[in-house]
């Protein structure tokens, strides 16, 4: 069985910006003013912002379909950050109860679903409809509750059982783009090997997890232009505070073929773009496409499953993820190509 992550939920998809994939929602730049947030600030899902941000969305993604006001808000997905997110929401004043569950496929360890208070973690996607059942139990009312499903390593690509695919995608994007940009001259042994380090945990104080500042810096390296051992000692001695000092400590090292790449950078670093490697992510959506395609990357069959019941029985779904739109929405060239977004592309369901 193939399906699309928008048969669940149409286009009641946000992304990293937060703008609403379906434009009759709202999104972050219309609830900015009345949510009281700042201009400039982008909330990530660790934060309590961002909990007001989907909240609002939910809410009027209800009102919209003529809904009973919530009851419920039901956060499924892989990562602390989604347990962040349920707690969040139990903290905002006047919202709807928030029930979580975290999940993962561990083989390795006996199946348990473990509840802290509304969250539970579950060591199998299996597991999923015993957690249902116990929120009946609870009381939930489907058709007053919301699902706001995480997209990455959850719905799509399951954590413990596909995940691979997407960090796989995600480094063929990178080597696509170093070789374009290097051709002959790019080591990519060096680039692999530094990719693979800089995405390790013990970076994360400098990369920010970010995957951009990860793959500039490793292009960087790779390309000559300084040394990890260079990059190494200037993190451990503070020389190197931040992605922006690095690119500013390297300016003039920095060879031909990166020259217009490394302008790009600096100049959307300093104006706070938190996506600043957009040929990057352009080729890392290209990779996630080609995934979907040919079966490597596949969407959760518990949760598609359990969603679609719970749609039936009057449930609203929507469906988040911190990719950034250039890594899940096409170009106007890509669409031209026949590129489909994310959510609206086919995948097995397994």
């Amino acid at each position: 069985m193939r399906a699309t992550i928008a048969d669940l939920t149409a286009d009641r998809v946000f992304y990293r910006d937060l703008e609403s994939c379906d434009p009759s929602l709202p999104g972050l730049g219309v609830l900015r003013e009345p949510l009281g947030l700042p201009a400039g600030l982008l909330p990530r899902k660790r934060e309590l912002s961002y909990a007001r941000v989907a909240l609002s969305i939910a809410e009027a993604a209800q009102a919209q379909r003529g809904g009973l006001p919530l009851s419920a808000l039901l956060v499924i997905g892989d990562t602390e950050n989604d347990r962040l997110l349920a707690h969040y929401l139990n903290d905002l004043p006047n919202a709807p109860h928030a029930y979580g569950l975290i999940g993962e496929d561990r083989p390795v360890v006996p199946e348990s679903l473990i509840w802290d208070g509304s969250i539970a973690t579950a060591t199998r996607w299996s597991l999923l409809h015993p957690w249902a059942a116990e929120l009946e139990r609870r009381g939930v009312r489907w058709n007053r509750a919301a699902l706001l499903i995480d997209i990455d390593k959850t719905l799509l690509g399951p954590r413990g059982r596909g995940d691979g695919a997407i960090d796989d995608a995600r480094a063929e994007g990178a080597l696509a783009v170093a070789s374009d940009l290097l051709g002959g001259n790019l080591d990519v042994s060096l680039f692999r090997r530094t990719y693979a380090e800089l995405c390790r945990k013990e970076w994360h104080g400098f990369t920010l997890d970010n995957q951009d500042y990860v793959v500039s810096t490793a292009l960087l390296i790779a390309s000559g232009t300084m040394s990890y051992e260079y990059l190494s000692v200037g993190v451990d001695t503070g020389t190197l505070s931040s992605f922006a000092a690095l690119l500013d400590a390297v300016t003039p090292h920095v060879r031909p073929p990166l020259s217009a790449l490394h302008a790009e950078l600096r100049e959307r670093v300093a104006a706070g773009d938190p996506t600043p490697f957009k040929l990057f992510r352009r080729a890392e959506f290209v990779s996630t496409l080609a995934r979907m395609g040919d079966g490597r990357l596949t969407l959760c069959g518990e949760l598609f499953t359990l969603a679609e019941r719970l749609i039936a029985a009057g449930a609203l779904a929507l469906a988040t993820s911190d990719k950034p739109a250039e890594s899940a929405m096409p170009s106007p060239a890509q669409a031209a190509m026949g590129m489909l977004p994310l959510h609206r592309t086919p995948a097995k369901v397994v």
